[in-house]
C-alpha cells in the first residue's frame, strides 16, 4: 500500500470522518447513568451500541484482508465504551487511509452476506451501517430527553 493518500480514498476517509466527529459528539450526551439503557429488550443498550460502531470497521476490513473479525470486550461503563470508540477510531482512520486506487477497486467478499464487490463499495456500506447505527442512537438520547447533535448528511 502506497504512503500517499488517493482522492478516492480521502474522499471515502472524509464522508467517513464526518459521522464519526459526529458519533463522539453523541456519546458525550449520554450520562453514566443511561449506559444501559435499551428502548426495547431485544435491543443493544447505549453501551452495546457504542461498542459496536467502535469494533464493526473491522468487520468490514477483515473481509477485505481475508482474516477473522476482531471484536473487542464490551466495555462496562460508558467512559470506557468512549475510550474504545476513540482508540479504534484512530487505528480505523490509518487502516482507511492505507488504501490506493488499486485497491479500492480490488474485490473482497463479506461472506456473512454471500457479497462479493469492490472494495471501494465495501467501505461505502461501512459508512452506511455507521450512519444507520448512529441514527438509533441519536433516537436512544431522544428517548431519554437528551439533545444529541445534528446528524449530519455529506
Amino acid at each position: 500500500m502506497s504512503e500517499t493518500i488517493s482522492m478516492s480514498t480521502q474522499t471515502i476517509l472524509n464522508r467517513w470522518s464526518v459521522h464519526r466527529d459526529v458519533l463522539f459528539e453523541l456519546v458525550k450526551v449520554f450520562p453514566e447513568s443511561s449506559a444501559n439503557f435499551r428502548p426495547t429488550p431485544k435491543v443493544m443498550s447505549v453501551v452495546e451500541m457504542i461498542h459496536h460502531l467502535a469494533w464493526v470497521p473491522d468487520f468490514f476490513f477483515s473481509a477485505m484482508e481475508g482474516r477473522e473479525w476482531k471484536v473487542p470486550p464490551v466495555p462496562q461503563t460508558l467512559a470506557e465504551a468512549r475510550e474504545l470508540l476513540e482508540e479504534l477510531t484512530i487505528e480505523h482512520r490509518a487502516v482507511i487511509s492505507r488504501f490506493t486506487e488499486e485497491d479500492l477497486q480490488r474485490e473482497a467478499t463479506i461472506h456473512v452476506f454471500n457479497k462479493t464487490e469492490p472494495i471501494a463499495e465495501m467501505l461505502q456500506r461501512m459508512i452506511t451501517h455507521e450512519a444507520h447505527h448512529k441514527g438509533q442512537l441519536i433516537l436512544y438520547a431522544r428517548l431519554l430527553e437528551l439533545e444529541p447533535p445534528f446528524y449530519t448528511i455529506y
